[in-house]
C-alpha cells in the first residue's frame, strides 16, 4: 500500500445550525483509499491536524506490516517405506 498524503483543504459552508466557526474540508488519499474529512478551526489548525493525521496513517499501515512466510510442508510417503 502506498502513503497516505493531503491531497486537498479548502474552506466549506458550516453545517446548518452553526455559526461563527470557519470550516474547512480536507482530504487524504493513497492509490486504494480517500478519507475525507470535516472540522472547524483556522486553516493552520486544520493544516496541523490533517499532517499528524496523515502521518499517524502512514505509522499504523505502513510500519506495522508482518509477512508470513509460508514454510513447505514436507509430506511422507509411508507406504514407499515398506
Amino acid at each position: 500500500m502506498s502513503r497516505y498524503k493531503l491531497k486537498s483543504i479548502e474552506k466549506v459552508t458550516p453545517p446548518d445550525g452553526v455559526e461563527n466557526l470557519r470550516w474547512y474540508k480536507f482530504i487524504i488519499a493513497n492509490d486504494k483509499n480517500t478519507i475525507t474529512n470535516l472540522r472547524a478551526g483556522s486553516e493552520k489548525e486544520i493544516r496541523k491536524f490533517a499532517s499528524e493525521s496523515v502521518k499517524r496513517l502512514n505509522e499504523k499501515y505502513l510500519t506495522h506490516i508482518d509477512f508470513k512466510i509460508h514454510k513447505p510442508v514436507y509430506e511422507i510417503n509411508f507406504a514407499s517405506h515398506l
